[in-house]
């Protein structure tokens, strides 16, 4: 295969015949599309949040719910009605923007167009042999995101970003206690799949597809939407951590020329936490690996050093 002279020598070889890429399409002006998405997240963002705000309304409901506002040890219908507010904003403001985005971009494609998941690179399955690597390359690169974490955390922070942060904390613990097995299932709806889905369309099938067309370099690309994938997670004390996170996801993405592959590895890097939390002993505390575990350097050097070992393995699939 012709080498590619934007990727190191280490990413030369693959043993797969690439599809024609999304990237490599021909579409409107990337500055129309992320306007469109971004004028698209809004819109339906203000529509979940007055579809929520009636709900709530109706429902005589804890008004600070709308701003996701949660003790950690709030009662059961409490956190279910959080659940359910909060699936319909990620749903809206994500999955259904993302789609009707990703449903222009391949309207605008000149006749003979593909199918659009041929555009979105989602029309075959990845194979168990990705689907495990991608996996696996999350997994590994756990102790260097805590790492990033610690570092993270030496930056000082203005007061309302770390009042954001303890909000958002508090919520994630209180969502993260189930008493029961519907519970379990609510939340590997909405921590799990739903943001696998949904982040994953717009900032690896949009953000991540845009970038590559304007920036020469991939590599620049997948930094810059991997940034913009944390930044708006609202949650800067692990801005690092998340760059780190996206930055694998979108590789993930360009690499196996598969959208499935990262939609599976977020999947799984998100429901570990649900399913360990549900599987502990004690229900009603929540373990929180970022605050709670120190990663030693070396240790974060040999994650690095299984992450580069892992993309390589993904890299002589199919040898």
């Amino acid at each position: 295969m012709e080498e590619n002279p934007n990727r190191p020598d280490m990413f030369q070889e693959s043993a797969i015949p690439d599809p024609v890429a999304p990237w490599q399409m021909p579409a409107p002006k990337v500055r129309v599309v992320l306007l469109a998405l971004l004028s698209g997240c809004i819109f339906f963002a203000l529509g979940s949040t007055f579809l929520s705000q009636l709900i709530v309304h109706v429902g005589g409901w804890n008004e600070n719910l709308l701003s996701a506002i949660i003790a950690p040890d709030a009662p059961a219908p409490e956190r279910w009605q959080m659940r359910l507010l909060l699936g319909i904003r990620h749903f809206s403001t994500f999955a259904v923007a993302g789609f009707l985005v990703v449903w222009m971009l391949y309207r605008g494609i000149t006749r003979p167009r593909p199918g659009w998941p041929d555009y979105l690179l989602s029309r075959e399955w990845p194979g168990w042999r990705n689907a495990i690597l991608g996996m696996l390359l999350l997994l590994v690169s756990v102790p260097l995101v805590l790492f990033l974490f610690q570092i993270n955390k030496m930056i000082p922070l203005p007061d309302s970003f770390k009042a954001m942060e303890e909000q958002a904390n508090d919520a994630i613990k209180a969502l993260l206690i189930m008493d029961n097995a519907g519970e379990f299932m609510g939340n590997m709806l909405l921590i799990a799949l739903l943001p696998a889905v949904g982040e994953e369309l717009v900032f690896r099938g949009v953000v991540q597809q845009q970038l590559m067309r304007r920036i020469g370099n991939p590599w620049w690309a997948l930094a810059l939407s991997a940034a913009v994938f944390s930044f708006f997670h609202f949650q800067f004390e692990g801005f690092l951590s998340r760059v780190l996170l996206g930055f694998l996801l979108g590789w993930l993405y360009w690499e196996t020329r598969n959208f499935w592959v990262p939609v599976i590895a977020h999947f799984f890097n998100n429901g570990v936490q649900v399913i360990a939390q549900y599987a502990s002993n004690d229900k009603n505390s929540v373990v929180d690996l970022e605050q709670d575990v120190q990663v030693p350097w070396f240790v974060a050097l040999l994650s690095l050093f299984m992450v580069l070992v892992t993309m390589r393995l993904i890299r002589q699939r199919g040898s």
